[in-house]
């Protein structure tokens, strides 16, 4: 695999922004998502230095967020041969592990909501709001569980 200089013009530059924002209004820090849309729009394994300086963030940064991206399923490193520097590209099964995120993260709120439903027992008034908190998280991954299922034979096709 060759690595070639990365075109980064102001369109792909304004989706990076946008797609920044777009993951921290959901729970990822917005040099995440930007690492994420570059990656999406760069069609070749990326470095973090590379990331750092299109990005124009600290290479710290750009490490702590490549780890986060990664151990989500999102990002995976790649190798290039003759190469020593660590590359990053948009993980092959990027959605069906965002998907399984999302399921993973329903399933541990339930045990939260479990233990909060045992703490008020015999509190009518918030058993009822716990009781509808759990059936609103079971909904939620019954839903997941399913669009993981659909998407797998979408992509299988």
């Amino acid at each position: 695999m060759d690595v070639k200089e990365l075109e980064y013009d102001e369109e792909k530059r304004a989706f990076v922004e946008k797609l920044g924002v777009y993951y921290e209004d959901h729970g990822i820090p917005r040099i995440g998502g930007r690492i994420l849309g570059l990656l999406l729009v760069s069609n070749q394994p990326v470095s973090a230095e590379q990331m750092a300086n299109l990005l124009k963030v600290s290479r710290g940064s750009v490490s702590t967020n490549v780890r986060l991206l990664v151990s989500m399923g999102l990002l995976e490193k790649v190798s290039v041969v003759g190469d020593r520097t660590d590359y990053y590209s948009v993980s092959e099964s990027i959605w069906d592990n965002a998907i399984k995120t999302r399921i993973d993260g329903f399933k541990n709120l339930r045990k939260i909501v479990e233990q909060g439903l045992k703490a008020v027992e015999g509190q009518s008034n918030a058993n009822k709001n716990f009781a509808e908190m759990l059936l609103w998280v079971d909904r939620m991954i019954s839903s997941h569980e399913k669009l993981l299922f659909v998407w797998r034979q979408e992509i299988k096709d």
